[in-house]
Order: C-alpha cells, then sequence, then structure tokens
C-alpha cells in the first residue's frame, strides 16, 4: 500500500463500528473490564490479564470492534508508520506501541514526531520501490 488513503478509510470504517457498538445494549460493558487487561498485579504469576481478555470475548460489540482495530491499526497503520519512519530516518517505536494498544493517538503521536523532528507530515502517497 502506497498511499494513506485507504488507511483514512479503514480508520473511518473502524470509527462506524465502535460507535455502533457503543449504542447497542452493553455495548460500553467491556470499558469496565478493559484496565484489568493491563493490570500487572502478581506479574508474571497472574493470569487476570488472559481471564480479563477472555471475559470482553464474551461481548459481541467488543469483538466486532477489536477485529477492524486489529487490522487497521496492529498491522496497516502501524505498518505504515514503521515504514515512514525507515524511508524518512524517523524514530517510530513509540508510536507504533500506541497505535497497537489503542489505533489513533499512536497515529496522531508519529504525525506530532514528524512536526518536532522537522521531518513534515508523511506524504499522502508514496513510490513502491523494490
Amino acid at each position: 500500500m502506497g498511499s494513506w488513503l485507504p488507511l483514512i478509510a479503514f480508520s473511518l470504517v473502524h470509527i462506524a463500528i465502535v460507535l455502533i457498538s457503543a449504542t447497542q445494549p452493553d455495548g460500553t460493558a467491556p470499558i469496565v473490564e478493559f484496565a484489568d487487561v493491563f493490570d500487572a498485579t502478581g506479574f508474571p504469576f497472574s493470569d487476570g490479564p488472559q481471564k480479563a481478555m477472555i471475559g470482553m470475548m464474551t461481548y459481541k460489540n467488543f469483538v466486532s470492534e477489536e477485529w477492524p482495530h486489529v487490522l487497521t491499526w496492529d498491522l496497516f497503520v502501524g505498518r505504515a508508520i514503521w515504514l515512514d519512519g525507515l524511508e524518512r530516518g524517523i524514530f517510530t517505536p513509540h508510536s507504533v506501541l500506541l497505535t497497537n494498544l489503542i489505533g489513533p493517538p499512536g497515529l496522531m503521536l508519529h504525525f506530532l514526531t514528524c512536526l518536532v523532528t522537522g521531518a513534515g507530515l508523511p506524504p499522502l502517497s508514496a513510490e513502491v520501490t523494490d
């Protein structure tokens, strides 16, 4: 993918799914459990985070939102940020991590990093080179 435009389209689809899911009965219920996924109490001997994620997977609205999140943000946008960083010499690990965790803020962090480092925003499209 040489352009950011498909990523923006996928992101809009993801946002639509999140909004639709949030308006359904129990649509926001997993938010309370979400913090438990990152609870490091008892690490590495606690299975609390895994149990929290399994519990969240019982909500169809969460599952409906999670798949486009993984595909759009973790695979497509995270990869695009990483490749942009490689091509233009921009530090990206923090942006890729935040993108994988919660999506849009990671992309915004990458844009901010680009501006702070003086590299400018990434071009909308890039030529694919072999």
